[in-house]
């Protein structure tokens, strides 16, 4: 009979080792933090100069706006829901790919996001402006279905993962798909991009091994 409250030990020790060494999820989190209070208060210019706007990216080539948008958040609510997914899933995606592909993913990610984004809004005639991390966010997301998909009869029957699971996929469908002014289209975009660069880096180039922290 396994022991419960030594199990539960071992998960809480795993994830504190995980996060002394998110520096890049941490890093990501503290920048979010400081452009919102910057943006939103002496610098608000950040954020006229910073939001997507397809109309801008393509008749002025303001194309840093597909990145900097990703910095910017509309209000606390907004902020708080995303970088409390960034706290969940990016240290552990993070401590899965080393460093420099989740610094990848998470851009590619977003970045595609936001192509998807204009590419909705051309093809319905919409004039919007938008802004957050949650398409890169999304992309973490899309890469951690792809493990589970991978990974399925490892650990189906394990109930505290499925819980820990179930969790994680309401507080993502209600932050990223539910909440008011959600950009849909930048958060599909940005799962489907975790998901293809997920197949690439576990099943193709073989990264297949246990994801810590999840499971």
């Amino acid at each position: 009979m396994q022991d419960n409250t030594n199990s539960s030990q071992s998960y809480l020790e795993k994830q504190e080792e995980i996060y002394k060494h998110a520096y890049i999820s941490i890093a990501l989190l503290v920048i979010n933090v400081i452009v919102f209070l910057l943006s939103t208060t002496a610098m608000g210019w950040m954020y006229e100069e910073g939001v997507m706007n397809t109309e801008l990216v393509l008749s002025k080539g303001q194309c840093h706006r597909l990145f900097s948008a990703m910095l910017l958040h509309v209000d606390v609510k907004h902020l708080f829901n995303n970088m409390i997914l960034l706290a969940l899933a990016g240290a552990i995606v993070e401590n899965y790919t080393g460093h420099m592909f989740y610094i990848l993913l998470y851009i590619l990610s977003g970045f595609f996001g936001n192509l998807v984004s204009m590419a909705y809004e051309l093809k319905n005639n919409l004039h919007r402006t938008s802004v957050g991390a949650s398409g890169a966010i999304m992309g973490l997301v899309g890469f951690i279905v792809v493990w589970i998909i991978v990974n399925r009869k490892t650990f189906v029957k394990n109930r505290s993962i499925l819980f820990r699971l179930v969790l994680l996929a309401v507080f993502v469908i209600q932050a990223c798909f539910f909440q008011e002014g959600a950009n849909i289209a930048a958060h599909l975009g940005g799962f489907v991009s975790g998901f293809v660069l997920g197949v690439i880096n576990i099943v193709l180039l073989k990264n297949n091994k246990n994801m810590e922290g999840l499971a």
